[in-house]
């Protein structure tokens, strides 16, 4: 299956290759002159009237249209403000020709734009028109924005532009979801938007806008007039086997004063609803608080998720409401609340092989789990700005609530443990920012971010476990393990900026604190008494504090096509830590200096070229210095024995985009290497029963290279976007394992061709491919290598039986390949039809997935000197028929 794949992936290349020999060309002249005329537009038209091809000519009026059908029934339409339009039949062109047009004088009011491009391009915006890259299967701006030429769309629904991920997402200049986007893209009919713009070099602040050093890029959704007119709602009722259900009520409203996007929603199909709730660019996320978050320290299990469409394996039934309104009020005011809350109750059946291997031994242990989840997710944010050209003015109220309980069954190398997880996630911040400009043009700023956050977390293991270490040997009843990590951060920053001259100027100071506290303990329980471990270092009372005061000097510099900026930030940095109960008390300074440079090369008319370094220092957190033993889950235990855990990193990237917009075509190329210096390493010490790791004061460098390249055209003879990604990445680095220090090598090669066209004027065709190879070995122990080459490819093919009907079947394959092991080869196949029914203004929609009833998926993964081999329980084959309303 796979080479017949590859086959039909390189049949069409060749079929696109081969109508590109066959070619109209032209040249176009004034009548009375003689002289060539540039930038004129040259439609190839069918008997229907539709465009086929378009090009525009050069420089000196010539042109070249790849065309590889039969002439009858086709034309050619030549147009240019100030000519009469030129009309012709192919059937009566030779294979090259002269035409010579006729000036005529256009009053500009009186003319009228029928057709325009598919793209446009005006300084640093390149529009996309919706209409024309939507298909009939559409529904949301999402299955447009997949399509086109230049963007990236994954999974979970982040969005990149030319490699580069986008930091705003608008909806006609206003940003109502914030980075939460993924919602706006589902949901978000593609009919209400009429282009799909691209920002580059964007600056979110206007009074910044062209003053300071970018290299952003946003998207920014243009609505249709007659869609700012009315309030558009759906209900969404769905029902199906074995025993599913989907709902979703929904009403967005897009005008200049108010805009609204509030969906509520449930089911129990394996559709995942947090991944609206949480932001693709906020470092603080709903599991994140302070700028150095203590995240899940406790875990259920060690098996990861598979490399699937989650809704595949999620076993749930989840229920979620959230809520996006923005108010444009007076004297530029915005007023805006976003609030969400979900509540889901899951399970899930994992169970793996994993094996370690050094020079002398192979550890291996394996592990059966059948997990139950239940947990609330809650966020509100309350934010009021007010975004002119003379000043911005910003404060935003968030408030985040996470409560999460777990219970897990697990079986691994004959042990039986019930497990009990739990956390409490509280958090509050505030972000303060006003930038006004003066009346001589120089700008002030000012910022200030407060956040404080608390996480108690909770393990409880039956039968108790590691009873050597925590009884004296003897086996007891059940472990508790006990943690909590609240944390303060405050963040002021002060600054006076010079926009004008030659050489912009900045000049800012900034102060941080930050406050954390670790305490913790393990208990054990026998016969119901609650006792604290017999182990000496079981508790931790630590109080951690980091100040921070910098200065920062940025200069920029621009003329004409070149722009550099160059950031000096300089300052000086005291952390210390103390646990009585360790005898404990360290303190550490530090002189920082983090210099940052960037530069930004426009090429030609469209290209750009931009480099970047960067050196900074991470002196990680209070996770990292703790004395005393935290059980991490069943089998693991943590502890450190080292000071900070200090690290540099010098980072180089480059990339140039390179972008032919009349041609539609878009290609970029990426490369970066980065070299970390670490202070302290990480000390793995595993058997077939225990996994402890300590932090040690061991020196560690980490090389890293990595390089991408992405090329994209859209051709209109097939009416549809050809993609290639390709990826590289070298890693070196070493890894303390059982007592001995070994280094390794990690490699990876990736290639991702797409096709997205139209086979038949009824039937489309959509292939998107996924063909990876890893390699990780032990230098100097060419035995201990480990290989694995994985294929994922997503085949589809839609077809319109009748008007208002779509049909689509779509399948995908997955292939692994290891050395040691047998091969993994999976082909999901689903149905989806979808008819319309006008006069009802309503859609009924019946979903079938994994027809071939797979229930077991098998995977491999390969990291340093560790190999797993997983499996899991999948959902089966499902039914859902689903009613849509427009209210």
């Amino acid at each position: 299956m796979l080479r017949f794949h590859i086959i039909l992936f390189w049949t069409f290349c060749c079929a696109f290759v081969v109508a590109q020999q066959n070619t109209i060309t032209g040249q176009l002249i004034d009548g009375k002159s003689g002289r060539a005329i540039p930038s004129a537009s040259i439609r190839m038209l069918s008997s229907d009237g539709k465009i086929v091809a378009f090009k525009s000519t050069d420089a000196t009026g010539f042109f070249s249209i790849p065309f590889n059908k039969d002439r009858a029934g086709y034309s050619l339409e030549v147009n240019h403000l100030g000519y009469k339009k030129y009309h012709i039949d192919l059937p009566k062109l030779a294979e090259h020709f002269v035409i010579s047009l006729e000036e005529q004088a256009i009053l500009l009011e009186d003319v009228e734009v029928k057709s325009k491009p598919m793209i446009r391009r005006l300084g640093d915006t390149l529009a996309y028109d919706v209409g024309q890259f939507a298909k009939e299967e559409d529904r949301s701006i999402g299955d447009v924005i997949k399509r086109l030429p230049g963007m990236e769309v994954s999974e979970s629904g982040r969005i990149k532009y030319q490699g580069k991920e986008i930091s705003n997402f608008y909806i006609d200049g206003d940003d109502l979801l914030d980075d939460r986007y993924a919602l706006g893209t589902r949901t978000i009919p593609h009919k209400m938007v009429k282009d799909i713009q691209v920002l580059n070099n964007h600056e979110h602040l206007k009074v910044l806008k062209n003053k300071r050093f970018t290299d952003q890029v946003a998207l920014n959704l243009v609505i249709k007039e007659d869609a700012k007119m009315k309030m558009t709602a759906e209900a969404k009722v769905g029902a199906g086997l074995p025993h599913q259900y989907e709902s979703e009520l929904n009403n967005i409203l897009f005008n200049k004063k108010y805009k609204m996007l509030n969906v509520l929603n449930g089911n129990n199909s394996g559709i995942d609803l947090s991944n609206e709730l949480i932001g693709y660019n906020r470092e603080n996320t709903l599991a994140r608080l302070g700028t150095m978050p203590i995240n899940n320290l406790l875990s259920s299990g060690t098996v990861a998720a598979p490399p699937l469409a989650r809704h595949h394996y999620f076993f749930n039934n989840s229920g979620a409401i959230n809520t996006n309104n923005l108010f444009n009020v007076k004297r530029n005011w915005q007023i805006k609340s976003n609030i969400q809350a979900l509540y889901n109750r899951s399970h899930q059946n994992f169970s793996g092989q994993t094996d370690f291997f050094t020079p002398k031994e192979t550890v291996s242990f394996s592990e059966t789990q059948r997990s139950e989840l239940d947990e609330w997710l809650a966020a509100i944010r309350l934010s009021a700005n007010k975004n002119v050209e003379q000043k911005f003015i910003s404060n935003t109220l968030s408030l985040e609530y996470e409560k999460e309980n777990e219970w897990v069954t697990i079986h691994s190398n004959q042990q039986h443990i019930g497990v009990k997880r739990s956390h409490l996630i509280r958090g509050l911040s505030n972000q303060l920012e006003i930038v006004p400009e003066l009346k001589n043009g120089k700008i002030i700023q000012f910022s200030w971010f407060t956040n404080y956050g608390s996480k108690p977390q909770s393990l409880r293991l039956e039968p108790g476990i590691f009873p050597n270490l925590m009884n004296q040997s003897l086996p007891y009843d059940a472990t508790i393990q006990n943690l909590d990590v609240p944390n303060f951060f405050t963040r002021i920053s002060s600054g006076y900026r010079s926009p004008t001259g030659k050489i912009s100027q900045y000049y800012g100071v900034n102060l941080s604190v930050e406050s954390q506290e670790l305490s913790s303990g393990i208990e054990i329980e026998q016969r119901g008494v609650v006792s604290l471990a017999q182990l000496d270092s079981s508790t931790n009372t630590m109080a951690w504090q980091r100040g921070q005061y910098l200065g920062n000097a940025e200069y920029g510099w621009k003329n004409n096509r070149l722009e550099t900026a160059l950031s000096l930030p300089f300052g000086f940095q005291q952390t210390s830590y103390s646990d009585p109960t360790y005898q404990l008390d360290e303190r550490q300074y530090r002189w920082l200096f983090l210099p940052n440079f960037s530069l930004k090369y426009r090429a030609w008319s469209e290209d750009e070229l931009n480099f970047n370094y960067n050196f900074s220092n991470n002196f990680g957190n209070i996770q990292d210095v703790y004395r005393g033993v935290i059980i991490r889950n069943y089998r693991s235990l943590s502890q450190n024995s080292a000071q900070i855990n200090e690290s540099n990193t010098h980072a180089f990237a480059f990339n140039y985009r390179l972008n032919r917009t009349f041609d539609l075509f878009f290609s970029n190329v990426g490369l970066k290497y980065s070299r970390q210096h670490r202070e302290a390493m990480l000390s793995q010490l595993i058997s077939n029963d225990i996994s402890q790791t300590v932090l040690l004061p061991l020196p560690n460098v980490v090389n890293t290279w990595s390089a991408e390249l992405g090329v994209d055209k859209y051709v209109m003879p097939l009416s549809g976007t050809l993609k290639l990604g390709t990826n590289w990445s070298y890693t070196d680095f070493k890894q303390l394992f059982n007592g001995e220090l070994l280094p390794f090598q990690n490699f990876s090669y990736g290639l991702a061709p797409q096709i997205n066209i139209k086979l038949w004027k009824r039937i489309d065709f959509a292939y998107q491919g996924s063909l990876q190879w890893s390699l990780s070995r032990q230098r100097d122990f060419a035995e201990l290598g480990n290989s694995i080459f994985s294929a994922t490819q997503h085949i589809s093919i839609p077809f319109y039986p009748v008007k208002g009907a779509v049909v689509r079947i779509s399948g995908r394959h997955l292939y692994t390949r290891q050395s040691v092991q047998s091969d993994f080869n999976y082909f999901f196949v689903d149905a989806f039809s979808r008819y319309r029914i006008t006069k009802w203004k309503m859609d009924l929609e019946l979903n079938l997935s994994n027809l071939a009833n797979i229930k077991t998926f098998q995977t491999y993964s390969i990291s340093s000197n560790r190999q797993s081999q997983n499996n899991y329980e999948l959902r089966g084959r499902m039914a859902i028929l689903k009613v849509i309303f427009a209210l």
